[in-house]
């Protein structure tokens, strides 16, 4: 979701979009869109994966209307230093849009706290709305890999 997050931020300013604000406010702001980009989806039947700013309450709402069709989980890293994460992005950093690079050590390490105090509350609301959840912080890669197979079993929610 993040290039529609950037679009509306760059382009539609009315959305009144801060892509600083944290994971929590960007996804209260993104929602209206993304839910009904769902609907119309799920109404073509079409197969899709968000990611990004989404919220485990958000997804549980419409999973209710469409149990057999929404299959999800959520992934973060509650469990790192913010110095380890730090760099474990400064080390795999590189890709296309790597926007941590415009940032030095210090604002980043501010966005990763951040983000980890995020992981923590997505970690508690899996578990409250039953989705799954899985923890980037020690072993990324396999988890990752995991995380995939998962929403590629078909596996609802």
């Amino acid at each position: 979701l993040d290039v529609l997050k950037m679009g509306l931020t760059r382009g539609a300013p009315e959305f009144a979009i801060d892509p600083d604000a944290g994971g929590t406010q960007v996804a209260e702001r993104l929602w209206p869109l993304v839910r009904e980009m769902s609907v119309s989806l799920l109404h073509d039947g079409i197969d899709y994966i968000f990611e990004g700013e989404l919220l485990p309450r958000h997804v549980s709402t419409l999973r209710q209307n469409q149990p057999t069709q929404i299959r999800a989980c959520f992934l973060g890293y509650p469990d790192i230093t913010p110095a380890r994460k730090l760099q474990e992005i400064r080390t795999y950093g590189g890709h296309p849009n790597d926007w941590p690079q415009e940032y030095n050590d210090t604002d980043l390490l501010a966005i990763v706290q951040r983000e980890i105090a995020f992981s923590h509350f997505l970690q508690t609301e899996c578990a409250r709305h039953q989705f799954r959840y899985f923890d980037l912080s020690q072993q990324f890669m396999p988890v990752l890999d995991a995380a995939a197979a998962y929403m590629k079993s078909g596996t609802p929610a």
